[in-house]
């Protein structure tokens, strides 16, 4: 469960906002920061995936040596016509020490000569074609060598695979019950070998709770106990007596996977006839297909355990039907800094994840050899240990290693600072002016306690640099910072009052859209609404928008000086409306009280109405089909009013500016009437 922590933080912070977050609110489209750091362990790590090849492999196979129904070479012929490059015969009790060499049968199978006769062996002619892969291109099929089914003849099928040892031949160990002596004799050897059908001499197939926590605690033993030990058999055949044995191996991870010692998994046709042949298979990947890489890659895990059954309903299901070629993976990545697996499918529609026996993540595949990265931090509350991932296609299924992990809270704090603009450039560094890289594309950051300076730059706008004091509280409590940057534009055309949101320094009566784009800047994902670019208008509008949502992030209100009306020239009908704010007889909004202020000193009086007048008789000399801006009149009535203030201080726009009017009219009925006088003058053109 995430920490929800009150705590004050000592942060100390320059030209940016901050908030304190909890794992998960503010994390990255391609990486969770969590409260957990994760040490994974790859063991698909000394793959190199663009060279390696991935090697099909069968390594549970019998043959009438023993008690399969199938001879020998004809067994051999069958896995090399389905294209597998890899094949281990692991007979009841029986070593393979040769495809080719007569190798009489042990005498408890001696029945099968009343069926089959004599073993047939490959002649050597057609061995070296095989393992040359002389007749298919050069893609042989390798001997794994000296495998053997241990315990061969237990009559609870308490039985053990091993390979390149000579052990145990001709030991049938009828009365065995349990695999530990058959793998302490292949240890020995020098041997490697995998625990075979566990469901089968137990009742774990019949009864899932046969596998409980004393059960498990002896069975996990031997891997502890065993390094010659490297697995156990997923599934079976067609998973009839093996369904529940993906459950006995997520309770052996829970117990092994802390003492650091991973279980690999096996997925075996253990084929007696035609019918369980190519059920399933190991994927070896490695640089070349030879015996020696073949054992490298079973003792290490590098490989991908396949089959076209799991009866369980959250794998492939009973009554599944496969479909073409088994799913499979071409590259598996683990990144250690981000705390994310991501494996590269094909002949998949789904991978899931799972940790203690839970599948805690599932996501589907679009197309063949799509990266699907699983962020442990995702699942940080659910994950102990370890976790496997499993891949369903219309083939089957996949079943990809363990990645056993160590999970510790972070020691550093996470930073990540919002930038909503494209086109940045940030920096990050500590006290010593070293510089701090980033931990993603996100901007996110892991830092230690100190002081960190940051600086962001951005074409157009003024470099943003501000610090940030991270304690050694804040990394202890495992919190994550939020630094939301602001930048300003470089300095446009345009000027902008704190209050009301004002917005002056418009040439009159041109088009607004150049000194708007020059003055305001954009985050991503917005734009500008206008009611009118074609000039500038008191009152008028500039509206940023949010594209997505369609709502209003900031409105500006444009301010032309002398246009107190709103209709983006001055004349005498801003000058009537200056007289009646000057007397009292009109509340102006913030827009019009700052644009009635025609020379900039703050007050309204009858300098400022003196102004308007003077504009309003030049006006009146252009005629009605002449343009206002074309006329001879123009440049002299455009300066009349400047719309840029020179002055440091800001334009008072608020009702507390000061409205004087010197002339000291007498009465009430006095400013009426010269209102009235102004306004019919503006009206009727009476000068």
């Amino acid at each position: 469960m995430k920490k929800v922590l009150s705590i004050l933080l000592s942060i100390v912070l320059v030209l940016s906002s901050v908030a304190v977050l909890t794992s998960q609110a503010f994390a990255a489209t391609g990486d969770t920061i969590g409260q957990y750091d994760f040490t994974i362990s790859n063991p698909y790590e000394t793959i190199d995936w663009d060279t390696w090849k991935a090697y099909k492999g069968a390594t549970h196979v019998h043959t009438v040596r023993s008690d399969g129904d199938i001879e020998l070479n004809d067994m051999i012929e069958k896995y090399y016509s389905l294209g597998y490059q890899a094949l281990a015969l692991t007979d009841h009790g029986t070593v393979n020490y040769s495809w080719t060499k007569d190798q009489a049968r042990l005498p408890i199978f001696g029945y099968q000569y009343f069926k089959h006769g004599n073993v047939d062996e490959l002649t050597e002619e057609r061995y070296k074609q095989i393992t040359t892969g002389s007749d298919r291109g050069g893609d042989g099929m390798t001997e794994v060598p000296l495998g053997i089914e241990l315990n061969g003849s237990s009559t609870a099928k308490c039985h053990v695979n091993s390979y390149y040892a000579d052990c145990g031949h001709g030991d049938l160990e009828l009365d065995s019950k349990w695999p530990e002596d058959a793998v302490k004799k292949s240890q020995a050897a020098g041997g490697i070998c995998h625990i075979n059908h566990v469901g089968e001499w137990t009742e774990g197939r019949h009864d899932i709770n046969t596998y409980n926590e004393e059960f498990v605690k002896k069975f996990a033993s031997i891997f502890l106990n065993y390094s010659a030990c490297i697995g156990m058999e997923l599934v079976n055949t067609k998973d009839n007596r093996t369904h529940n044995d993906r459950y006995l191996y997520d309770e052996t991870l829970k117990l092994t996977a802390p003492q650091g010692r991973n279980i690999w998994g096996f997925c075996e046709d253990d084929a007696h006839d035609f019918g369980d042949v190519e059920n399933n298979a190991q994927y070896f990947i490695m640089p070349k297909n030879t015996q020696a890489n073949i054992r490298t890659s079973m003792e290490n895990g590098t490989f991908f355990a396949c089959s076209k059954t799991s009866k369980n309903d959250w794998e492939l299901g009973d009554g599944f039907e496969a479909q073409g070629p088994f799913p499979m993976v071409s590259r598996v990545n683990v990144d250690n800094e981000t705390n994310q697996i991501s494996i590269n499918p094909y002949n998949a529609h789904t991978v899931k994840i799972v940790a203690d026996g839970n599948v805690i993540g599932e996501k589907s595949v679009a197309n063949d050899n799509d990266t699907i990265t699983f962020d442990l931090n995702d699942y940080e509350d659910q994950i102990n240990s370890y976790v496997r991932i499993y891949i369903l296609g219309k083939g089957g299924i996949c079943y990809v290693q363990p990645f056993l992990v160590t999970k510790t809270e972070y020691a550093k704090c996470t930073v990540q600072f919002n930038i909503p603009y494209t086109d940045t450039t940030l920096s990050l560094k500590d006290e010593q002016g070293n510089v701090v890289e980033p931990i993603n594309s996100e901007n996110y950051f892991r830092v230690s306690a100190g002081k960190y300076t940051y600086t962001v730059t951005k074409s157009g706008y003024e470099t943003k640099v501000g610090t940030i004091n991270i304690t050694q509280a804040t990394v202890d409590a495992g919190l994550q910072i939020k630094v939301d940057v602001e930048l300003i534009k470089n300095s446009g055309p345009l000027s902008f009052t704190k209050q009301n949101d004002l917005v002056y320094g418009f040439n009159i009566l041109e088009d607004i859209t150049e000194p708007v784009n020059q003055s305001i800047g954009l985050k991503n994902g917005t734009r500008f609404d206008i009611e009118d670019v074609s000039k500038a208008k008191t009152g008028d509008e500039i509206k940023i928008v949010d594209e997505k949502t369609g709502n209003v992030v900031k409105t500006y209100t444009v301010v032309v000086f002398g246009d107190v009306n709103g209709d983006g020239i001055y004349d005498g009908c801003d000058a009537t409306l200056i007289s009646l704010i000057m007397n009292g007889m009109l509340t102006p909004s913030p827009a019009m009280r700052l644009a009635a202020d025609c020379n900039h000193d703050n007050v309204i009086n009858a300098d400022d109405l003196a102004i308007i007048e003077q504009a309003g008789l030049l006006l009146s000399t252009v005629s009605q089909n002449e343009s206002i801006q074309t006329s001879a009149i123009f440049d002299e009535y455009s300066s009349i009013i400047s719309q840029d203030i020179t002055t440091e201080e800001e334009p008072k726009s608020d009702e507390k500016s000061d409205i004087k009017n010197e002339e000291k009219s007498t009465s009430i009925f006095k400013k009426l009437y010269e209102n009235l006088v102004s306004f019919f003058k503006y009206m009727f053109g009476i000068l």
